[in-house]
């Protein structure tokens, strides 16, 4: 019985088309729901990284104020690009790879908190501190 099974199993090779096309259709299925989840990923981690370079400019600019004595930028409180880009590495816009020049940072209030207003390509950031960009999601920062 067993001589009869092994000789029947040995010339069986390869697969059949039936199994060939349920392969190939469990294959097409996992990438229809993996390639959207991907992309999902990627814009999100473009957000993040579009929030984490305002909070490295706020840094720098904070750094900027505390070297700069009593006045801090212009009479409205206003540190433009030119001035902190000494302190900080080039800004980087995530979606374009561009370098971004462009941007200012306020300090208001007593206590002269900075406030950060910069654009990306698909992300503006206007007069947000560094507590509320790391308080707020990247969706009620940067929107949809």
């Amino acid at each position: 019985m067993m001589k009869k099974w092994l000789k029947q199993t040995k010339n069986e090779k390869g697969l059949t088309l039936v199994e060939l096309l349920a392969v190939v259709v469990i294959l097409g299925i996992i990438a229809a729901i993996a390639v959207p989840s991907i992309g999902g990923i990627i814009e999100n981690s473009k957000k993040d990284a579009a929030i984490s370079n305002a909070q490295q400019v706020i840094s720098a600019a904070r750094l900027y104020a505390a070297g700069g004595g009593d006045t801090v930028g212009d009479d409205d409180g206003i540190v433009n690009a030119s001035e902190i880009s000494d302190y900080h590495e080039t800004i980087t816009d995530p979606w374009t790879k561009d370098e971004v020049e462009t941007y200012t940072v306020t300090f208001e209030g007593t206590d002269l908190t900075p406030e950060i207003s910069i654009e990306f390509t698909e992300c503006n950031i206007s007069e947000e501190t560094a507590q509320t960009l790391s308080s707020k999601s990247r969706t009620e920062i940067c929107g949809d």
